[in-house]
């Protein structure tokens, strides 16, 4: 399947007004994306970082949910908290500490089934196989 080019999957304008502060759409949602203060910005939204870890975050979630849902758990509230830092003593310097919260009337089994569930979300996949960038000018 061929993605449709005509609408990406996100896209982040900056006006040229100076500052780093840009206005992300992401499907059919816009917000500012920042850096911190000390790396130049307003801190008035996410890092491109914290994006990413917010989509493994939602991704994780999804995955448990649909996988609980299909098996008729007794999956309770979900919470994926997802963490990047570099450690440049790893190779890939970029760690990303995901902590998964799960409630309900679960199993030892159940939940371990989960944590493994959790390891097949497709950002998890994406992220840890490596992607290919193909960047073109226009």
């Amino acid at each position: 399947m061929t993605p449709d080019l005509a609408r990406p999957s996100a896209s982040a304008d900056d006006s040229g007004h100076g500052g780093v502060q840009i206005l992300v759409t992401a499907g059919p949602t816009r917000f500012a994306a920042d850096l911190p203060p000390a790396q130049g910005g307003l801190d008035i939204g996410p890092t491109p970082h914290d994006l990413v870890a917010a989509g493994l975050a939602a991704c994780t979630t999804q995955t448990l949910r649909l996988y609980a849902k299909r098996k008729a758990w007794p999956l309770g509230e979900v919470r994926v908290e997802v963490t990047w830092r570099r450690d440049p003593s790893v190779q890939p310097a970029d760690v990303f500490d995901r902590v998964l919260r799960l409630e309900g009337d679960l199993d030892d089994g159940q939940r371990q089934r989960l944590f493994e569930i959790a390891e097949l979300c497709p950002v998890h996949k994406m992220l840890t196989a490596g992607s290919t960038v193909v960047t073109s000018v226009v």
